[in-house]
């Protein structure tokens, strides 16, 4: 077999089997604002904003969870 043939092979084996959590938290959006990370997870029906890894609140829409986590960086940023 080529090299090529079995890292594709080693790649297929390492996979993980998603759990049945994985399906319910979904992130929604991953990006940097001011170099500070910021994730937004969909719970159920809810919206979750993390701020550098930390929960910051959990809110109704995605929208409103973005805008609370750039005025919190903003607030807090120093």
């Amino acid at each position: 077999m080529s090299k090529k043939k079995v890292n594709i092979l080693k790649q297929k084996t390492n996979s993980r089997v998603k759990k049945f959590s994985d399906f319910r938290e979904q992130v929604i959006f991953n990006k940097k604002i001011d170099r500070i990370p910021v994730k937004i997870q969909k719970r159920g029906n809810k919206f979750v904003a993390y701020v550098d890894g930390d929960m910051l609140d959990t809110y109704s829409s995605e929208k409103e969870a973005r805008k609370m986590a750039a005025t919190f960086i903003k607030q807090y940023k120093g």
